[in-house]
């Protein structure tokens, strides 16, 4: 009787051709990265954001998702002070991206390709067999063109405006799809939804959480009816913006991060270990 041994060899054998090594383990290389923008979350995320795979920003609104797809964008498009940024998109159900604000966080606009999809059904598209496309519909079938065309560096699909019961309705086999396309074109897909829908699909689910607020008081300059920062805090008049502190926990992680925190192993589930969180604060462009 043959031993398991003897059966794999020669099954391999038999499968050279088409699979080298079909039934021999081999150990997952790490990840090209992208950084974010946010040394913080690079650091715990072993060096950034794993190209060619799905990640997940999740959080409520004002959680730090948006500015954190935008980081990475300005990353990806860094045409305007090195020349050679790269092509983006971001498929904007909802249609709630500010270009301005894009901007003043350095994305390169001529580099971004900015699908916008109307909300509350208006600008609703036919179907050719009868209906009509939703919202989450038309930013589905947007995200999966541009992933099957290629050229794109990060591709942003933005559900935050979509309810989470409605985006956990989304097949587990449209982000198989993605995720498979992702890898092809070695494109990072950055999936923003107010809760996490892509499953076991995503290499990296981040959860996005508000933490301290930080304003400052204000006084008139002299002459001008100008506000100006004071010195001191304790001053009385009008109150200034002047920066927020966000929160990102790991929540799923299944690349093979040897370089996070010395570790040589990788989360394939839900939950790493507590270690897996970092803070980060956004300074308001008109305080700088």
């Amino acid at each position: 009787m043959s031993t398991a041994a003897e059966v794999r060899r020669e099954v391999e054998a038999e499968l050279a051709g088409r699979i080298p090594g079909a039934l021999s383990w081999r150990p997952l290389a790490s990840p090209e990265r992208l950084s974010c923008g946010v040394a913080e979350v690079d650091k715990v995320l072993g060096g950034g954001l794993p190209l060619g795979a799905i990640v997940e920003l999740t959080g409520a609104h004002s959680s730090g998702r948006t500015t954190l797809a935008l980081s990475t964008l300005a990353q990806a498009t860094l045409a305007q002070t090195t020349g050679q940024g790269e092509s983006c998109a971001y498929v904007d159900v909802g249609d709630g991206l500010n270009p301005a604000s894009a901007a003043e966080m350095g994305v390169d606009l001529r580099c971004l390709l900015w699908v916008r999809i109307a909300r509350h059904g208006h600008g609703e598209q036919r179907r050719s067999g009868g209906g009509r496309w939703t919202g989450l519909e038309q930013g589905l079938r947007a995200g999966d063109l541009l992933l099957n065309c290629g050229g794109f560096r990060v591709v942003v699909l933005d559900l935050g405006e979509v309810a989470p019961e409605q985006a956990r309705r989304v097949p587990l086999a449209t982000w198989y799809r993605f995720r498979l396309q992702a890898e092809k074109s070695r494109t990072l897909l950055l999936l923003l939804s107010r809760a996490a829908c892509a499953e076991s699909c995503a290499a990296v689910s981040l959860h996005c959480r508000q933490g301290r607020i930080d304003w400052q008081q204000t006084v008139p300059a002299a002459g001008s009816g100008v506000a100006t920062l004071p010195d001191a805090t304790t001053l009385q008049g009008p109150r200034l913006l002047v920066g927020m502190e966000y929160r990102v926990e790991v929540e799923r992680r299944r690349t093979n991060d040897s370089a996070v925190a010395g570790n040589s192993f990788a989360y394939p589930s839900r939950k790493p270990p507590a270690f897996a969180e970092a803070e980060w604060r956004s300074t308001a462009a008109w305080s700088r």
